[in-house]
């Protein structure tokens, strides 16, 4: 509810600044939804994740999967790295020589440049994955460009659910009795 009043918010100011409409922007938290609706508390809730005892298992049924989101996802495990920071990692971001990742600043939520060191296992997975000439993205999606977040989180379902199918217990966070999500491997981590 908070992110939709925040786009309304954003459209009304958008539509102010243009002149399409004149006076307050209704959508407004501040001195306009506060004062009537008062403090809202927002409850923090963590991803699902898998326990750690449990990553070796997921990561064997992982690498017997084929395709760009299997790829991205391991690297997201191994670089504890959020999804977004590896959908969007480029090869010119990758030192091979110093075995290092070098996300800028530009693409970091803190807005800092952040450096990983890559294991050889993460080395050894970027060396098996083709460079495309059209682009430089490591992780194409099959049409070309970027993979969305949501090709990692459909994988991890189906993997859930060929597991669950097979008479396994699948591959869901015991504290929330949910199925684990890209990020949850953070916590895993």
């Amino acid at each position: 509810a908070d992110r939709l009043r925040g786009r309304i918010e954003t459209i009304l100011d958008y539509a102010k600044a243009c002149e399409y409409r004149e006076g307050d922007n209704p959508a407004a938290w501040k001195g306009m939804l506060e004062p009537i609706l008062g403090k809202v508390k927002h409850e923090v809730r963590a991803q699902p994740s898998l326990p750690y005892q449990e990553i070796g298992v997921f990561m064997d049924k992982l690498r017997q999967r084929n395709g760009s989101a299997a790829q991205a996802l391991e690297f997201v495990i191994l670089t504890a790295a959020r999804s977004g920071e590896v959908l969007g990692a480029t090869w010119s971001e990758i030192d091979f020589t110093k075995k290092i990742w070098v996300i800028p600043k530009e693409r970091m939520k803190a807005g800092k440049e952040h450096r990983i060191p890559l294991s050889e296992t993460a080395l050894k997975l970027l060396a098996t994955i083709p460079r495309m000439v059209s682009s430089d993205y490591i992780f194409q999606a099959p049409r070309g460009g970027t993979l969305s977040d949501m090709a990692l989180t459909t994988l991890i379902r189906r993997m859930h659910t060929t597991a669950v199918d097979a008479g396994g217990q699948g591959f869901i966070d015991p504290k929330q009795n949910r199925v684990a999500t890209p990020h949850g491997f953070r916590s895993t981590f």
